[in-house]
């Protein structure tokens, strides 16, 4: 028989209107997949969504550093006056905002990251509880198709590692029974709640899993710090990547640039067939 999923919005109201009644209901009911987790299946899950978790980072990491290329490239012809003035006589009168942002703070150093938005962990662990959930992580799975037996699993853990479960699931499109059993059976025991064993969720030796526990943190906290520049980054690469496809495709700048920067010119040449890759 087919299992039954809960839209968000039904999901958020049976926990507001009922309270932990519902959500003991839904954490006591036999819903998704066994109950356990043996060593095994849990090895080859992480396993897995660890290749998955640095895949995510290596290619963030790759968008950076291509638009990293990019930009010191552009920074280095622009410094040229003829090339500039060559800019202009060519219809090239203005850089794009984002490109022109990361060309100035380039040209000052280093710059200090924004801070994260994610909400402070205080301000998580006092937000009200809606049936033992915080509500920033429902609000997040609300338009997602989620087993109930979700809310059952995320209660096992403090809201704040709720949140950042879900986080992970979102941003890696990996919202499922299997993936959040492995991430509360290797939650530290600092962000478990009281009297929650996680063997009641996968069976581990203790070494092994404190060895899991160390890496899946060193992963998790990579993919979320990705998640928070690859948006921002995206879009920066795809403005400079068109940028300096145009300017790789008029003749005269072309040929500028093989005659005043000849040592460069293969490279120029490779970052505009990668930008088109």
């Amino acid at each position: 028989m087919a299992l039954k999923r809960l839209a968000k919005d039904e999901a958020y109201l049976a926990l507001a209107n009922g309270g932990n009644r519902h959500a003991t209901n839904i954490a006591a009911g036999h819903l998704g997949s066994r109950p356990r987790v043996f060593a095994p299946d849990l090895l080859a899950t992480f396993e897995a969504e660890s290749t998955c978790m640095r895949a995510f980072i290596s290619e963030a990491k790759a968008s950076e550093w291509r638009l990293g290329q990019i930009v010191a490239a552009l920074r280095l012809v622009t410094r040229d006056i003829q090339f500039r003035e060559l800019l202009v006589s060519e219809g090239f009168l203005t850089i794009p905002t984002l490109l022109a942002h990361r060309l100035h703070s380039a040209t000052r150093g280093p710059q200090a990251h924004s801070p994260a938005k994610n909400p402070p962990s205080g301000d998580v662990e006092s937000r009200q509880l809606v049936g033992g959930i915080c509500p920033d992580a429902i609000d997040l799975l609300r338009d997602i198709p989620v087993k109930p037996k979700m809310f059952g699993l995320l209660q096992k853990v403090l809201p704040v590692r709720q949140l950042e479960i879900v986080r992970l699931m979102v941003v890696l499109d990996r919202v499922g029974l299997t993936f959040a059993k492995m991430l509360i059976a290797l939650t530290p025991k600092a962000m478990l709640v009281e009297g929650f064993r996680p063997t009641t969720v996968a069976t581990l030796t203790q070494e092994m899993r404190e060895a899991m526990t160390l890496e899946l943190e060193r992963l998790s906290a990579g993919v979320l710090k990705a998640a928070e520049q690859h948006g921002r980054a995206t879009l920066e690469l795809i403005a400079a990547s068109h940028y300096f496809d145009r300017l790789m495709d008029n003749s005269k700048i072309v040929r500028y640039l093989a005659r005043n920067f000849s040592g460069h010119f293969e490279e120029f040449h490779n970052l505009t067939a990668t930008s088109r890759s």
